[in-house]
């Protein structure tokens, strides 16, 4: 008995689905499923998309000056890393430091390029130094040797030379600041997603003991 209560409802649910699919005169109907001739494409919507991965630097993190820098960088467009391996070879980050020349702060900026790029303050000369070397990333078409030989010796320089000039201090100084930046940038770490979390704190569910 119970069976064929099963099979009568069920064939009623399948009479009603063929119904609600059969085409309609009206166009406005609520069963009208589909418009003779149409295309239909699923589209997903924006907010199902999984976010992009993001990192963090935890060895860039624990230096110096580090929200500082951070904050410059990410108004300039460069990355974190560049920018501390620049301060990191320039001034040791020595926010007091001046060079003979006259370069001065973190960023070792000279006066007239911190009147154009700068604001005052310890955050002023980071400011300085991150756009000043996303304006010569944009002038050298983001050749970072060259980038950094024209932060060093002058943009001037560069181009007379069509290269890194062969001035001893600029071809010690590219390479110093070439390698400490990959060094740091080599320090990235990916943030876990939360399901990761989630997964990750299964796993040391599994290895405590008891369990």
């Amino acid at each position: 008995m119970r069976t064929d209560r099963l099979a009568r409802h069920l064939g009623a649910l399948i009479a009603l689905f063929l119904a609600g699919s059969a085409p309609a005169d009206n166009a406005s109907s609520p069963y009208r499923l589909q418009t003779p001739g149409a295309a239909y494409q699923l589209q997903p919507r924006a907010d199902w998309r999984l976010p992009p991965a993001s990192e963090h630097n935890p060895a860039a993190r624990a230096r110096p000056f580090s929200h500082d820098i951070a904050a410059a960088a990410q108004a300039a467009g460069i990355e974190t890393e560049l920018l501390h391996a620049v301060v990191k070879v320039e001034s040791g980050y020595n926010a007091d430091a001046v060079s003979p020349k006259g370069a001065q702060g973190l960023a070792q900026v000279m006066p007239a390029t911190a009147a154009q790029f700068q604001r005052a303050g310890t955050a002023g000369s980071l400011t300085a130094g991150a756009n000043y070397l996303r304006h010569l990333l944009d002038r050298f078409d983001g050749d970072l040797s060259l980038t950094l030989a024209a932060y060093n010796a002058g943009p001037g320089a560069v181009e007379r030379h069509g290269g890194i000039p062969p001035y001893p201090e600029t071809q010690a100084y590219v390479p110093r600041v070439l390698a400490e930046y990959h060094a740091l940038r080599a320090e990235r770490r990916r943030l876990p997603t939360p399901w990761q979390q989630g997964s990750a704190w299964q796993d040391r569910a599994k290895t405590q003991p008891g369990s």
